[in-house]
């Protein structure tokens, strides 16, 4: 595996992880504790197995990020469509930049009345704070999206463009924001300022998407950028007065959702990163059976499938992306596998 992922085109990572893929994934047949169900698994043997109690929906960050924020639309999405016969109830386990929702789902192994939503730093913080558990110990569900990143500043920046921002980083140790130290958010700064050949970004870490936001719109700590995702920044751009204004996208075509449909690629404006994205995906404790596990992927496909939620992701540009079974496992296995490379390059372990 080439470690300079983060300075490679996206179609040479790709290439790179394709490969490796070939024996990871036969390590991860061979270690897996059942056989792998599909989406389109036995509905028969998934009746029989449903929950007898309300269910915990782990969330890994504090309230108002984007995961807070798609897990409890999801969980709507469950109550109202009754696609389980317990409540699904959202909670916040935010801490250790996700390492507390960690351990505290690893725990509950084999039993099926929890499930977590997961973003990047399901992998970083597992991977930098040498924690005693893989990604790969838990039972995978589902990805229900990818969630682009945008290059954020407050509306009164001088900057217009992508290439403004990588021309003043450039000049200037610029003070920018996002949700961890060692994280996704982090990740995507210092490829920048790898790729970009800019001076090191002073990096302030925040508790969550909602405080990145707030934390350029106010200026605070001189900050002067973030790459929230899009619904991170929706509100405070459409504030009156704007608070936050995109520059560029870091996505291989324009967002098509209608209030960001006119925005640019950062790649149209000179920065070549458009092949990074956050995992919107359920993972449940470590030992679910067949059985449970395919109940969660028949739940989340018909949360996928559901109207509610695909106008959930055209309002927040989220690009559309089910993921379960076999397919899902070998996703974990690349994304795992990318940021141990991630980590590696910026010498995080």
């Amino acid at each position: 595996m080439e470690v300079r992922v983060m300075s490679r085109p996206a179609i040479r990572i790709t290439a790179l992880l394709a490969a490796a893929l070939v024996t990871l994934s036969a390590c991860a047949t061979a270690n897996a504790p059942s056989a792998t169900p599909t989406s389109s698994g036995s509905a028969t043997a998934a009746a029989s197995v449903q929950p007898t109690h309300p269910v915990e929906f782990v969330i890994s960050t504090a309230p108002g990020g984007g995961s807070d924020l798609y897990a409890r639309a999801m969980a709507t999405i469950i109550e109202t469509k009754k696609f389980s016969p317990q409540p699904v109830t959202p909670l916040n386990k935010e801490g250790g930049s996700g390492a507390v929702a960690f351990q505290y789902v690893y725990e509950k192994t084999g039993d099926m009345h929890y499930v977590m939503i997961t973003l990047n730093s399901f992998f970083t913080t597992i991977i930098t704070q040498k924690l005693a558990f893989k990604a790969t110990d838990f039972t995978p569900v589902a990805n229900l999206a990818l969630d682009p990143f945008f290059l954020w500043v407050n509306d009164d920046s001088p900057w217009k463009t992508g290439q403004d921002f990588i021309n003043a980083a450039k000049e200037n140790s610029l003070t920018v924001a996002g949700t961890g130290a060692k994280q996704e958010d982090e990740a995507l700064f210092r490829r920048i300022e790898d790729t970009m050949k800019t001076k090191p970004f002073t990096y302030l870490s925040q508790t969550s998407g909602a405080t990145v936001a707030a934390a350029v719109a106010g200026h605070q700590g001189g900050v002067v950028a973030s790459v929230n995702n899009p619904s991170e920044g929706l509100t405070l751009y459409q504030a009156s007065p704007k608070k936050l204004r995109p520059l560029c996208a870091f996505m291989p075509a324009s967002p098509t959702t209608p209030i960001y449909s006119t925005l640019p690629t950062c790649s149209s404006q000179g920065i070549p990163i458009d092949d990074y994205f956050i995992m919107r995906a359920i993972m449940a404790p470590p030992g679910l059976s067949q059985a449970q596990q395919q109940f969660w992927i028949d739940v989340f496909k018909k949360v996928y499938d559901s109207d509610e939620w695909k106008k959930f992701m055209s309002d927040n540009a989220l690009q559309p992306s089910f993921k379960s079974g076999l397919e899902f496992r070998q996703f974990i296995l690349q994304y795992q596998q990318l940021h141990q490379d991630i980590a590696t390059k910026f010498k995080w372990v």
